[in-house]
């Protein structure tokens, strides 16, 4: 889908972008399937090194009623994964992600978040771009893809409009907002983004978000893949790692 102009001046204003019903009930419902069978761990072409169990599971202070439910987090499963890999590159979503960074596009990874029922943790504060310094300029763009209904109640996102105007802020500034949102002092800053299944959420590298734990008795999985223009440059230490090519071309010297 081609973005209009208003909704490109609503992203480039507050730093991230709603498009509801961007998945049909068959690709959510097949995302979902694929989830809970590789968080499971018997999807053996995954290696068990990208499923993270829940901190409160790997502390023993809680006991999850099945295995999927203990994990918090999956990851890199493009590399390993066609479902997944079929998501990330759906002309829908990377119609959109060239709406917004131009028409050559890499991705960057991916990571299924899956936030249990009871136990889902906080994730606090941050900026993407300060765990991705080494690609610049920081203005990648997530595509957050609900396969749950996402609400306050069961840990949706939280983002504070515009800051990604900011530029890059430190960590100690990071831990500065996200005390202000534990103490409720950040008011009308921050608002959440409530999502329905198949809707998808798109924000810039640079914007503050945050989830809240989820104390519902309601499950709330979302599929966030990261993507970046091509002609982004890697000054990272080492070798870069081999960038997928989403659309468009490659450019020497670039990721």
């Amino acid at each position: 889908m081609a973005l209009t102009d208003e909704q490109k001046q609503s992203f480039e204003e507050n730093g991230y972008l709603v498009i509801r019903n961007l998945l049909s009930r068959n690709q959510v419902e097949t995302l979902r399937e694929r989830a809970d069978l590789i968080a499971s761990g018997k999807a053996a072409h995954v290696p068990p090194r990208w499923i993270q169990e829940e901190p409160a599971i790997r502390r023993g202070e809680v006991v999850a009623k099945s295995k999927t439910d203990a994990v918090r987090k999956l990851w890199s499963l493009v590399l390993y994964d066609e479902v997944m890999r079929a998501h990330a590159t759906h002309p829908k979503i990377v119609d959109v992600i060239v709406g917004l960074l131009g028409p050559d596009i890499k991705l960057y990874g991916d990571q299924l978040f899956m936030k249990p029922p009871e136990h889902g943790s906080r994730k606090e504060y941050h900026q993407d771009s300060n765990s991705w310094r080494q690609l610049v300029p920081y203005n990648l763009v997530s595509c957050w893809a609900a396969l749950d209904n996402a609400t306050v109640d069961n840990g949706c996102l939280w983002m504070i409009p515009g800051s990604h105007k900011w530029g890059l802020i430190s960590r100690e500034r990071e831990r500065e907002i996200e005390q202000k949102a534990l103490s409720d002092q950040l008011g009308e800053t921050e608002v959440p983004v409530e999502l329905n299944a198949g809707d998808c959420s798109f924000h810039h590298s640079l914007l503050l978000h945050s989830s809240h734990a989820n104390r519902s008795a309601k499950r709330r999985r979302g599929y966030a893949t990261h993507y970046m223009s091509a002609q982004t440059k890697y000054v990272g230490d080492g070798s870069k790692s081999d960038y997928l090519l989403i659309r468009g071309r490659e450019f020497p010297g670039c990721v």
